[in-house]
């Protein structure tokens, strides 16, 4: 190793990151200051924000209130499946042989 050095070497940068505190409950408690703020509003905003978290909040605290809706939608899309398949099954009863008949005759 020289003494001497025809060139500088350049030296590193210390690292001078400082952490920060997170506190989730202070996150919390300032979000739901600015939605109440939010909720306090007029406009359009204001009012979407208020049902929102009247649903959010309906939802949450009740859990009967989340398995009747379940249920409810579960029955809507099975009534609604019936009705696609009977739909389905009364136009193949009805027109499917009729379609056949204009089939062979063009042929």
């Amino acid at each position: 190793m020289s003494l001497f050095r025809f060139s500088k070497l350049p030296k590193s940068k210390p690292f001078t990151f400082t952490p920060r505190y997170y506190d989730p409950v202070q996150d919390e408690l300032e979000e739901r200051a600015k939605q109440r703020e939010m909720r306090k509003q007029d406009d359009l905003e204001g009012a979407k924000m208020r049902i929102r978290s009247g649903f959010k909040s309906k939802y949450k605290a009740d859990a009967n209130f989340a398995q009747k809706s379940k249920r409810q939608q579960n029955i809507r899309l099975l009534l609604i499946i019936g009705f696609l398949l009977l739909g389905a099954y009364f136009v193949l009863t009805e027109f499917l042989p009729v379609w056949i008949q204009m089939i062979e005759k063009t042929e």
